[in-house]
């Protein structure tokens, strides 16, 4: 039991070390690289995803929303020479900047009508990337989205590289994990899970529903732009497919498979069934199978999700020592 709380107590720092050994750990291999990035990226959108859950929501525009930040980013680049260090905060403030204008509307929404609302969007956004095809390429999309090269003079770095991407992927995701946990350890925080448990008497108590609402909508949009942003430099091709509805869902499945109750859920969620999803890889359809069943089964199981384990596990030993 005592071993187990230490283990919780240094999860976060022990998730970063491995983090940052990894790649030496792996013997730089590009596939299992790849693996590693593509977590990063998920636990992204997971992480943010779970911010506007803490508000008692889902929404079904976050992929869109990311799309946002990927296709300002990639256009900036390739129609103007924009460098992705400028343009992936500029596709992270274009993200950001599009639902707080919706947020206004959107957040007056509740429960099926917010879902549907959200969906909506999502929809809307994509088709759109398709639709100024003169601009965005169309469904054909937009290609040679380069990673940067910086030269730091004693030492230059070419992301197009999967060992540097993958250091950027974390440095990034990093920040993301961190940022949405002071906020959730903040007044601010404390407000949105008031919101979340009973909105009438939070707002009976002062709260103003609709601006916190506002702000958690915005802030967890701009990180998925941001996430956008590097989903696109990586990949160095993305068209509106790459962010349907599936996105939003993904993330929605990494975050209940993980655990709703803290950010470690999506993060826990988004590793455990990236890994899944890459062992199923030859699989085929089974791997949309097997995501359903494994969803099935937490839900089952595990109602708290993964995150509820050591809790468990803790209670499980401690009903033997008493008797």
């Amino acid at each position: 039991m005592k071993y187990l709380d230490q283990i919780a107590r240094y999860r976060w720092e022990g998730l970063f070390l491995f983090s940052l050994l990894f790649p030496f750990l792996c013997g730089f291999d590009k596939y299992l690289m790849h693996v590693a990035i593509t977590i990063s990226l998920n636990v992204a959108m997971a992480t943010s995803m779970w911010l506007i859950w803490t508000l008692g929501l889902i929404s079904f525009a976050h992929g869109g929303i990311m799309g946002i930040g990927a296709y300002t980013s990639a256009l900036l680049l390739t129609k103007y020479g924009v460098p992705m260090w400028i343009g992936m905060w500029v596709g992270a403030a274009a993200a950001g900047l599009f639902a707080l204008l919706i947020s206004f509307p959107l957040m007056r929404t509740r429960a099926v009508y917010f879902f549907m609302a959200s969906w909506a969007i999502g929809e809307v956004i994509k088709r759109n990337f398709a639709y100024f095809r003169d601009f965005t390429g169309g469904w054909n999309g937009v290609f040679n989205i380069k990673a940067p090269v910086l030269d730091l003079g004693f030492i230059s770095l070419d992301f197009s590289d999967r060992t540097a991407f993958y250091y950027l992927a974390i440095l990034v995701v990093s920040f993301v994990i961190l940022f949405i946990y002071r906020i959730n350890k903040s007044r601010t925080g404390m407000m949105f899970w008031s919101i979340h448990e009973h909105e009438l008497l939070a707002q009976h108590i002062g709260i103003n529903v609709l601006k916190q609402k506002v702000i958690a909508f915005t802030v967890a949009c701009f990180l998925a732009g941001l996430a956008g942003a590097l989903y696109a430099h990586y990949q160095t091709f993305i068209n509106p497919k790459s962010f349907d509805i599936w996105k939003s869902e993904f993330a929605l499945v990494h975050m209940i498979v993980g655990g709703l109750s803290t950010v470690g859920g999506p993060v826990t969620g988004a590793i455990l069934l990236t890994v899944i999803d890459e062992l199923l890889r030859a699989a085929g359809h089974f791997r949309v199978i097997s995501f359903g069943v494994i969803l099935i089964g937490v839900v089952i199981l595990l109602p708290g999700g993964l995150e509820s384990v050591p809790a468990r596990i803790r209670n499980y030993f401690s009903k033997d020592l008493h008797k």
